[in-house]
């Protein structure tokens, strides 16, 4: 059975009131309707540079406007993962009602998983 990598994911959406062209989302830009979401792996930073090593400094500066003008808003990105040396475990946040909590990765097995709530 495949991992589920869903952590491992961001998702945008247009929350322009319109159809729009988002030259700076990845592969090569796209058009999102109104409400409409899009899936790509990495964070936002990587999406907008495409994979690339260098910085493109458009790219970030449209993604940058995009969300100030409230055109597009960032609905989830991957997770930080952390690993705890004590118990050979690596874990990644989540948050629940206002609680933040240390659970397995997405790709872990739901049936061995566990989460530790954080004091806060």
């Amino acid at each position: 059975m495949p991992i589920n990598t869903n952590c491992l994911l961001t998702t945008v959406k247009n929350t322009s009131g319109g159809t729009k062209k988002f030259g700076f989302l990845p592969p090569h830009g796209k058009e999102l309707a109104s409400n409409e979401e899009l899936t790509f792996i990495g964070d936002p930073y990587d999406g907008v540079n495409r994979g690339e090593r260098v910085t493109s400094k458009r790219h970030f500066d449209a993604l940058t406007a995009s969300l100030e003008a409230e055109d597009l808003d960032i609905i989830s990105t991957p997770a930080p993962v952390l690993y705890d040396e004590t118990n050979d475990s690596s874990h990644i946040l989540k948050i629940d009602v206002g609680a933040l909590y240390a659970v397995d990765g997405c790709w872990i097995d739901p049936a061995s998983s566990s989460s530790i709530a954080l004091d806060t």
